[in-house]
């Protein structure tokens, strides 16, 4: 008989797809904890972490699946029952009840003597446990032997074996009794029913059951369910799924690697998410909805399918549950403090009391979109949505009006509404703008308008930077962001090609924004641009889309056929060829072409010792371990001939493509003890040691002490501060060492803008980035570097916040400036 309860809970929904597997086909061992007590979470996790909120903190010990078989089972190690009486508890989709059809098929073969019954205990209906054993399933044991019905000496016989401590009763689903209180009413029939009690029960049952309600099961001892570990077990659960065609598995496994798919790896570490992630991937013949809209749309009617029996819900009932969870989850991410564990009472303002059983929040416990995750300190349940990416879609659903991300006031932000810029509000953004509802297209592009044409008013004063802004490149990169969402963005080109030119942008926070933003635009749009500049007769635009083939281009044919045929041809200068290679090896890692070309350079002998360690670096990039790479470095670092820059390059890609190369550690400390080293040589010998040896205390203590000498030049002293801000972290004299710099009155203005680059890794609230803003603000033309500190103050400072602090600049210095600007013109 149970053999019969091998088929997985999920072959109803996937069957549509010919999909109808066993539990071995797929099974990956599960994890346990034993918990302590119930709960009681602390602070707020990341969407892009949210299976933390399922995660257990008062436990007392973790089980591997072997172990718990071993420890629990056999030698009932248990702190309550002795082995007697066990609860697994999960989520919706946690794998419990496959975790017991695999405890049902270990006791029958591994425990002598043991009879093994398994009870779905939906299927009592009305019945109680022991009617239903005795007329159910001892029935249908006497018709296996082929009797019509039961003896009297069969049901003395199967009492008999209760008394002899033979038999294991695994009780499933006990959240889908048919009873008000389920845990009290199984809790009564084990004591009213004697021969019950003698039998070793372990039973499974949802968290929020488990939690929920007074639990009359006190002397179960409870273990809950592990998540999948990403990647190892999901990925081996996904290679199981497609064992008949691996290849497609593979795919699968390699599309979730890629960028932005973080929300997607926790997701997918609940069983049942995982499954319907494969069910979607096999439907969708080796690919997923076009955007993540899609996919979760997929996602949620595929839930409500799941168990559609034992949680029947008809259509008025779900349209009428998703907006109140809209509701709820876009209030809770607009909170300031847990945006994604919400106290009871914010709940029930929008779903109602979970003890009315015609509630909505009592049906949304029942379908599983709302969870117990824990206790708060007054003892009342702590909820959390079944993932927090399903909290940001239901917002998004909730939204019809763009101006709720943005309704831009330019004389007054206070006024306005600035969604866009606060992080926990932009993959709703993404999500919203990938809805297809025909009536949204209008909005989504009028929303794509203003954000591609925000100004911020906060540029430079300097005439030839006065474009320049901190939030209108924000705003700029969410649009490029959110084309790959909308589709029928009639702007997307033209956004695809300023993202690619904002990567040489000479400011250093741009072109870094921008080569992020780059990975997440429509890649096939992207491509097909870059592949059209490769044409271009103007060097530099082809260097330029040569470099941004090497951001996005991994994988695609276009991209590498394009990079190749460019290293073929005879007339491509060689820094063009080396960029080329570089970006090749990049996206076709191990490509003998890109190999090949770094190699002839490297043994050429006309290319210059720069050139030499960019090849040299490059090429220990693509094929770690090289011999030509190594030996090219380890020759340009023993040169006297060139210069102590490019040898400090060497030795920190040295580092990187050999790390036991304990010779670049030993020839750095040498030349830091030497005395006939000059002062800037030997800032540049201890950043890079600091480099690939961190925290190195010689490193540390030599640029200090070049900081605080009298007789450094101001260049030395300037690249110290550098290094210090990149090596010093959490290094109390680094940090004292750059501050008494950045309060030197001695110093040139190159140098304090350097200290300031430097601590400014080191600001910690909102209060140090203001100051910061205000005392930058009083420059009349902020460089690279002051700008990126700028910069970097703006993503973590409310706009009307950072607004505030740009203006808040007294009279004197006001008509200081114009005075300067006055002046100025006039002598030109």
């Amino acid at each position: 008989m149970l053999a019969e309860r091998r088929k997985l809970t999920t072959n109803p929904l996937t069957s549509t797809e010919g999909v109808a597997l066993q539990v071995d086909d797929v099974y990956v061992p599960l994890g346990l904890v034993e918990r302590k007590k119930v709960s009681k979470p602390q602070g707020d996790i990341s969407p892009k972490q949210g299976s933390e909120l399922y995660k257990e903190t008062e436990i007392t010990k973790t089980f591997e699946h072997d172990a718990f078989l071993e420890q629990v089972l056999i030698q009932k190690n248990t702190p309550k029952s002795q082995g007697k009486r066990i609860a697994i508890i999960g989520e919706p989709g946690a794998g419990k009840t496959t975790l017991l059809q695999q405890i049902a098929d270990w006791v029958s073969h591994e425990i002598d003597q043991s009879i093994v019954i398994w009870v779905s205990l939906a299927d009592l209906r009305e019945k109680e446990l022991k009617s239903y054993l005795f007329e159910t399933w001892l029935t249908q044991v006497a018709q296996k032997t082929g009797k019509a019905e039961t003896t009297e000496q069969l049901k003395n016989d199967f009492v008999a074996l209760f008394n002899q401590n033979n038999v294991w009763l695994l009780l499933d689903g006990l959240d889908e009794m048919s009873a008000s209180n389920p845990l009290t009413e199984i809790a009564r029939q084990f004591r009213e029913a004697g021969f019950i009690s003698q039998a070793r029960i372990v039973l499974t049952c949802r968290v929020n059951m488990w939690d929920g309600t007074i639990n009359a099961l006190d002397d179960f001892d409870t273990y809950r369910s592990l998540d999948f570990s990403y990647p190892q077990q999901v990925e081996r659960f996904i290679h199981k799924w497609f064992a008949t065609n691996l290849e497609k598995g593979e795919q699968l496994c390699t599309a979730l690697k890629e960028s932005g798919k973080e929300r997607i790896q926790d997701l997918v570490k609940n069983p049942l998410r995982l499954t319907l992630l494969c069910l979607n991937w096999q439907a969708g013949d080796g690919k997923l909805p076009d955007t993540q809209a899609g996919l979760y749309q997929q996602f949620v009617d595929d839930f409500y399918k799941w168990k559609k029996d034992e949680f029947a819900t008809n259509f008025d009932q779900r349209q009428q549950l998703n907006v109140k969870l809209g509701e709820l989850a876009k209030a809770a991410i607009d909170k300031k403090a847990t945006r994604f564990r919400l106290q009871q009472d914010f709940v029930n303002q929008f779903l109602g009391d979970a003890d009315d059983e015609n509630s909505l929040l009592k049906l949304a416990l029942n379908r599983g979109w709302v969870n117990c995750v824990g206790i708060d300190t007054n003892r009342k349940p702590v909820y959390a949505f079944f993932h927090a990416s399903f909290q940001e879609y239901f917002a998004a659903k909730a939204i019809d009006d763009w101006h709720f991300f943005l309704n831009h006031v330019p004389k007054n932000p206070s006024q306005g509404t600035y969604r866009i810029f606060e992080p926990q509000w932009k993959q709703t953004i993404l999500l919203w703008l990938g809805r297809e509802e025909e009536n949204l297209k209008q909005q989504k592009q009028q929303f794509i308008d203003a954000l591609v044409n925000f100004k911020d008013r906060c540029g430079q004063w300097g005439i030839k930077d006065v474009e320049k802004g901190f939030y209108k490149y924000q705003a700029y990169f969410l649009a490029a962001a959110g084309i790959a969402e909308f589709k029928d963005c009639s702007q997307a080109d033209e956004i695809i090609v300023q993202i690619v030119h904002f990567t040489t942008n000479s400011l250093s926070s741009i072109e870094k924004k921008a080569r992020s933003a780059l990975q997440q635009i429509d890649r096939t749009k992207a491509i097909a641009a870059l592949v059209q500049l490769l044409q271009s007769k103007d060097a530099d635009t082809r260097k330029l889309a040569v470099k941004s083939l090497g951001i996005i281009g991994t994988g695609n044919e276009k991209a590498i056929a394009a990079l190749v045929q460019l290293l073929q041809s005879t007339t491509v200068h060689n820094y063009t060829r080396l960029l080329a290679a570089s970006s090749l090896g990049k996206i076709d890692p191990g490509n003998e072409i890109a190999i090949a070309a770094l190699e002839q350079l490297l043994q050429s002998t006309t290319v210059t010792d720069y050139t030499r360690w960019h090849a040299a670096s490059s090429l220990g990039e693509i094929d770690p371990g090289n011999e030509i790479a190594i030996v090219a470095l380890v020759q340009l670092l023993q040169s006297t001939t060139g210069d102590y820059y490019t040898r400090s390059l060497a030795v920190s890609d040295l580092r990187a493509i050999d790390p036991g190369n304990e010779k670049a550690i030993a020839t750095l400390v040498q030349l830091l003890q030497s005395t006939t080293v000059d002062d800037f040589t030997r800032s540049e010998v201890a950043s890079s040691l600091g480099t690939i040896d961190p925290g190195n205390e010689i490193a540390i203590a030599t640029l200090v002490q070049l900081l605080q000498s009298t007789t450094v030049a101001d260049n030395t002293r300037k690249r110290a501060a550098e290094s210090l801000g990149q090596i010093g972290t959490g290094n109390e004299k680094a940090i004292t060492a750059l501050v008494q710099l950045l309060q030197s009155t001695t110093v040139n203005d190159d140098t304090r803008r350097q200290a300031a680059s430097g601590l400014g890794t080191i600001l910690q609230n909102n209060k140090h980035h203001f100051a910061v803003v205000k005392a930058l603000s009083s420059y009349w033309q902020l460089n690279d570097e002051c700008y990126s500190l700028a910069w970097r103050c703006a993503q973590n400072m409310p706009y009307p916040d950072f607004y505030q602090a740009w203006h808040q600049r007294n009279v004197v210095t006001r008509a200081m400036q114009s005075l300067k600007k006055i002046l100025f013109t006039r002598i030109i």
